[in-house]
């Protein structure tokens, strides 16, 4: 029989996290954050800031094929 390293067995004593947990660990993370109060505050800016001209940053052409080719850009 292969023997595990210690830390192998640890983790594999480890309980097991459904991803929903993490779904509602976020929900529960973005209620708190995102309050009712000051929403209006918070949708104007967003709005001001979409209607304001342009990227404020600059990238060569080659960044602008690696973000858009790369498919686990969504990871980072």
């Amino acid at each position: 029989m292969k023997r595990l390293p210690g830390w192998r067995k640890i983790a594999g004593m480890a309980k097991r996290v459904s991803k929903d947990i993490g779904k509602d660990r976020l929900a529960e993370l973005k209620a708190k954050h995102f309050t009712p109060k000051g929403r209006e505050d918070r949708v104007a800016r967003a709005l001001e800031i979409l209607d304001s001209p342009g990227p404020s940053f600059n990238l060569d052409k080659e960044t602008w094929m690696w973000v858009a080719q790369d498919v686990e850009i969504e990871d980072i």
